[in-house]
Parts: C-alpha cells; structure tokens; sequence
C-alpha cells in the first residue's frame, strides 16, 4: 500500500528514467554499432593503451643495451613442429645460431640482437601494424607475437638453470614490459588523458551521477510504500 504518493511519485519516475537511460545505452548508437558499455570499455582500452606508450618505448632503448651479450641456450618444445616453428622464428635474428634435434632447439646468439628483433616485431605490432609482422613470419601477427613470448619464456627459464640470474630476471621483466602490452592492445586505438579530458571527466561525472539516481529512486520508493529503516534500541538486561 502506497503511504507517501509524492515519494512513491518521484521514486517512480527516477527509477523509469534510469530504465530509459540505461535502455539507451544498450543501443548500438555510439558509433560503429556499439552501445554505451563498449564505447567506454574502448575509451578506457584506448587511455590504457597511451599511458603504457613510454614504457613501451623506453623498453626497446634497454634492450638495446644488452648487446655484446653472448647466450646459448637449450630449449625444450613440446613436439617437432613447435621445435620448427621456434627455429623459424630465431633464424630472423641477427648472427643466430639455430640448431633443431626433435623436440629440442640449441640457440647461440647476441642477447641484445634477440631482443632487437623482438622489440621491432612488438612495436609494429603495438603501432597496430600487423601486417609487417604477418609478412614476416608467414601466419597471424597475434601468434607471431605469443610465439615469441613463449621462446622468451623457455630462455629465461634455461639461463636460470645456467644460474645468469640477471639475464634471465631481465627478459622476465621484457615480456611483461614489451611483449605482453604488443599482444595485449594489438588493434587499440591509443588515446592520451591529456587529449580527452572533457569525454573522461563527462564519462566519470556521470557514472557518480547516475548511480545516486538509482539509489535515491529506490529510497524514494520505498518511503512512499512506508518502508524505513531505524536504528534498533538498547535491549533491556534482565
């Protein structure tokens, strides 16, 4: 039974509001045929993408410094062909020595020359250029991209046991760094804070706004039908 019709009246048309905007929202009308939800998931995607750009970038000038590093390593594939495909990938470094037997593939090479070749491959792909890595490698640049990070992993893991703990620590930190974010925003459109301040304090206004309209519509709401909350007293000791 409605107890306050002007609560329940104000409550009722909030809440049939919000139901309008969010039904809106849902709509593909926000460019591209996305709704409200994908527009802002990619705006945020977008931002994300810019803010990662300098460590990105200053990345590639470290690994640059690790040239004149000599490495030789043993990696273990889980069968031929990953062994082939690994081989193919580290034969487009610079000097590389690949040796393939089975399942097992020997790499000698410049640590530095090693991460050039991969720090250019992650850079078309983070510039969203990946047809020059597909190009390159012959199959899609997302694979290209996890490929190497799955050969990163496996020297990593093969310096360790050789104890070259700071090597092995430092190409950790580069697939994070490097090829984690190249394979990641592959395909986002890179957008910087500075350049969308107006969208981002509209965007952040609104969503505070907006869930205060719900919240004051249902207590509006339930006031009109007499539902209140109140503080409990003090029971009584016997």
């Amino acid at each position: 039974m409605i107890r306050d019709s002007k609560a329940f009246t104000i409550g009722l048309i909030m809440l049939i509001s919000f139901c309008g905007i969010y039904f809106y929202m849902m709509t593909p009308s926000f460019g591209n045929g996305r709704n409200g939800l994908d527009f802002a998931d990619d705006l945020f995607n977008s931002i994300s993408k810019g803010s990662v750009q300098d460590v990105v970038t200053s990345e590639v000038k470290k690994a640059a410094n690790w040239e004149g590093t000599e490495i030789a390593v043993n990696l273990k594939c889980k069968d031929e062909e990953q062994a082939a495909r690994w081989a193919d990938a580290l034969q487009k470094v610079e000097d590389a020595d690949v040796q393939v037997d089975k399942a097992n593939v020997a790499l000698k090479a410049d640590m530095g020359k090693l991460l050039n070749n991969i720090s250019e491959d992650c850079m078309n792909m983070f510039e969203n250029k990946g047809d020059v890595v597909q190009q390159k490698y012959n199959t899609d640049p997302r694979d290209a991209t996890n490929r190497w990070y799955s050969i990163t992993k496996a020297v990593a893991k093969d310096l360790e046991v050789q104890k070259s703990f700071t090597e092995s620590v430092y190409i950790q930190n580069y697939q994070k760094k490097m090829i984690e974010p190249a394979y990641n925003y592959y395909g986002v459109e890179t957008k910087f804070v500075s350049e969308n301040k107006g969208i981002m304090s509209f965007m952040l206004i609104f969503y505070m706004i907006y869930t205060l309209w719900y919240g004051f519509a249902i207590y509006y709401i339930c006031g009109g039908l007499g539902i209140t909350m109140t503080k409990g007293g003090k029971k009584s000791e016997a």
